[in-house]
């Protein structure tokens, strides 16, 4: 059962005591946790493997969420990328799912919007998944579709394998409700595309599938944008640098 609470001009909602909450609260806050692992640390995110009170937790400060304008705009109606994070845990891991152990999710809105949040996570001992769990990573992404849900990002870099089971890290749960089928597909194929090896674990109606053909078609040329963007950016900054010599 969840704890709400307030503090520090934060509202928060935890797993662990009040007296704990605000501890680590303070601990972010101030900046006095011990930093065992920075995975990412930069305008768009903090994700930093941190240690409280001999505990491995997983800090996360989505900082660009946090800033985006419309973004923040959208926190009127619900709640932080954090708080939603914190919830997404709670949801997966109801359904049966192995997930990491919610702790604690902070937001602080000014004006009625969010303009800081951050969630830690309890860290899961594992070992990232590979090609040889394909057939694994493809099961548990079945059973998530078979539930209604995308997962986002469905790389096999965003599973990890737990005491023999697959875990789901880095995940936003999102429910289709256009052409569910064909979104399911695109993030079947994404998969595919991060783990050629899972091809063969396919049912073959899964392989004969015109969802999964049509999936693969749109990702192509997703991809293939993508990529023309940023070929053009690199050119525009290369065309720049020449012009101020």
């Amino acid at each position: 059962m969840s704890l709400s609470l307030d503090y520090r001009q934060y509202h928060v909602v935890s797993h662990i005591d009040e007296v704990r909450s605000q501890q680590l609260i303070d601990a972010i806050l101030n900046d006095s946790l011990v930093s065992e692992k920075v995975f990412r640390d930069n305008w768009r995110t903090l994700s930093a493997r941190v240690r409280f009170q001999n505990e491995s937790l997983l800090l996360k400060v989505p900082r660009a969420r946090n800033g985006r304008r419309w973004e923040r705009f959208l926190t009127l109606f619900r709640g932080s990328d954090a708080l939603r994070t914190f919830q997404q845990l709670q949801q997966l891991s109801s359904m049966g799912f192995s997930t990491p152990d919610p702790v604690l999710a902070c937001e602080s809105r000014r004006n009625g919007v969010v303009v800081d949040s951050f969630v830690c996570y309890r860290f899961v001992e594992g070992r990232p998944a590979s090609s040889e769990d394909a057939n694994k990573v493809l099961a548990v992404l079945r059973a998530l579709h078979q539930r209604g849900y995308l997962r986002s990002d469905a790389q096999l870099a965003n599973f990890v394998v737990a005491e023999d089971k697959v875990t789901f890290i880095d995940f936003r749960l999102k429910k289709p409700w256009l052409l569910p089928r064909l979104q399911k597909a695109r993030e079947l194929d994404r998969f595919l595309r991060s783990c050629p090896d899972a091809r063969r674990f396919l049912s073959s109606e899964e392989a004969s599938s015109g969802w999964l053909r049509v999936a693969s078609y749109l990702e192509s040329v997703s991809f293939g944008f993508r990529d023309l963007k940023r070929r053009v950016r690199k050119r525009v900054k290369t065309t720049s640098r020449s012009a101020q010599k």
